[in-house]
This record gives structure tokens, sequence and C-alpha cells, in this order.
């Protein structure tokens, strides 16, 4: 009853040509307008009496769900929300923290975070095992290529100054981290490997195979490949631009790894020609003076 007066009910189908549709009655709005009226609804009973609605169910009028959605044999009504401002990851700590102090959850009832929540931690249980591996990998290449670890271990400082750039740019740019600002972080791994590799392999050419000390290799490895390494840097910045400048559709998930990159890169192409040469001195210093000093212990 409560159905046919005032949700309607189909009662036939009406046919124009090839198309049909159901044909719905209700009540007219003056009688299902208010709880009142609704109260005053008759209901017929067996014995052919009608009986008003409001002798038969309590009607009262409350807040609640347009929907209830089912999933494995239970109810569920959705909340959806969207984060701006803010990461997402202390947003719903701090909504799952305010949720358990003020709000007691009747029985049988809980409640179950899903949507982005899931893909972040997903996400970062991946990132533990993708960056140690990384890292490891680009260590043994760079180890091929080097051939002595006090090399290895400069080029790969270049790693923690890139980051440092990421970083910065996400500050000055208000960008919280995210699942594609720590892909930027894992991409300008490369780019920090490759301009140091430049000048690591064309100081050992002059120091090893010219002959040249080292002061005077690290200073001409600097200002020689200044050119190469500053083009690696301009043109992940270049390609990454648009994308960091971007604020349209599919914007949230580009723009944080552009802005990582671009940092980076910037960082490197200034820093990294400013550290690795007094850097390399000290080291190389640092070496001949552990070897003088092992040669008197190994004579005794």
């Amino acid at each position: 009853m409560v159905q046919a007066a005032i949700g309607g009910q189909a009662v036939t189908n009406v046919f124009e040509g090839e198309k049909f549709f159901a044909l719905t009655v209700r009540w007219q709005e003056p009688y299902r307008r208010t709880i009142e009226e609704i109260r005053q609804i008759t209901v017929s009973s067996p014995d052919g009496n009608n009986i008003p609605l409001g002798q038969l169910a309590s009607i009262t009028k409350v807040e609640g769900p347009v929907t209830i959605y089912r999933e494995d044999g239970r109810r569920y009504a959705p909340v959806k929300f969207s984060v701006r401002g803010r990461d997402l990851g202390s947003t719903i700590a701090e909504a799952q923290e305010k949720i358990a102090e003020r709000i007691k959850l009747p029985y049988d009832t809980h409640l179950v975070w899903a949507g982005e929540l899931n893909e972040l931690r997903e996400a970062g249980r991946r990132l533990i095992v993708i960056i140690p591996l990384t890292i490891l990998l680009i260590t043994l290449l760079v180890y091929t290529v080097a051939k002595n670890w006090l090399d290895t271990v400069i080029i790969l400082i270049g790693i923690p100054v890139a980051c440092t750039g990421g970083l910065l740019a996400l500050l000055l740019t208000g960008t919280h981290f995210s699942v594609s600002a720590a892909m930027g972080f894992v991409s300008i791994f490369g780019i920090a490997v490759q301009g140091a590799m430049l000048m690591v392999s064309y100081f050992q050419q002059l120091h090893y195979q010219q002959g040249l000390p080292v002061e005077e290799a690290a200073r001409l490895a600097s200002q020689r490949r200044f050119r190469p390494v500053l083009m690696t840097a301009l043109t992940a910045i270049a390609g990454l631009l648009p994308a960091a400048l971007s604020n349209g559709i599919g914007a949230q998930t580009q723009k944080p790894l552009a802005i990582v990159v671009i940092g980076g890169a910037l960082q490197l192409a200034i820093l990294t020609q400013l550290l690795q040469p007094p850097l390399r001195v000290m080291a190389y210093r640092w070496l001949e003076a552990w070897k003088a000093r092992r040669k008197p212990a190994s004579g005794t």
C-alpha cells in the first residue's frame, strides 16, 4: 500500500507504435505530502474494513541513505569523500582516529576503509622492495663502469643530492607527497647517476691515462663535462615542464612526478659541478694517505 500510494505502482503497459512503457499510478500530492496525511492512508483488512496506516505502523521522518546497497549478503551504505589541500595518508589516519574517539558503532556494524587508500598502501609495500632493488642494480652497473668502489660511491652521492632537490621542489610548490611523487624520486636516480658517470669517466681518462694530477683532472672534468650534464638536465626539465604546469584532468597523477624530476634535475645541474671536484680530491687524497700508512706496516 505504501509503495502504491507514495512511490507509485505500475498497473499496465502503454504502446506507442514500436515503443512501450509502464503506466504508473499513485496518489495525488495533497494526500501524500506530509507525515500526517500519510498516516491517514487507509489499508484494507481481510474482513473489508479500512484501517488508517498510522494505526498499523509508526511513521516518522528520519535521515538516512537514499539507496541501500548489498554485498556478500550484508547491507552497506557508502560514504565517499575526496582529499584536497593535504596528503591522503595523514587525512585517513586523522579521520580514523577521530571516528574511533567520537563514534560508537552499534552491534553488528563495522567500518571498512576502501578506495585510493588501499592503492596507496599497496604502492608503499611495493616501493619498499623496488627502491632498494633499484639502488642495488644501479650500484652494480656503476661499479662495472667505474672499476673501483671509491668512484662508485662518489657517483652514488648524486642520488641523495637529487632527492633533496625533489623534496625542495615539493615544498616550494606546496605539493603533497604521493605515489606519483615517489615514482619521480625513482626516476631521478637515473638522471643523477648518468650525469655523475659522465664526469667520473672523463676524470679517470685524464688522471689514469693522461697522468694529470688529481686536482687538475677534477677541475678539467668539471669544466669540460658541464655542458653534457646541463643538456641532460635540461632535456628532462623541458620534457616534463608542461606536465608540471598543467592543471587539467589527470594533472593530479602526472604533476607530482614532473615536479620532483624537475627539482632534482635542477639541483643536479648546479650542485654536481660544485660538489664532485672537491669531494673527489678529498677522497683520492685520503686514499693515497691510507696506502702510504699501509706500506711501512706491510714492509715490517
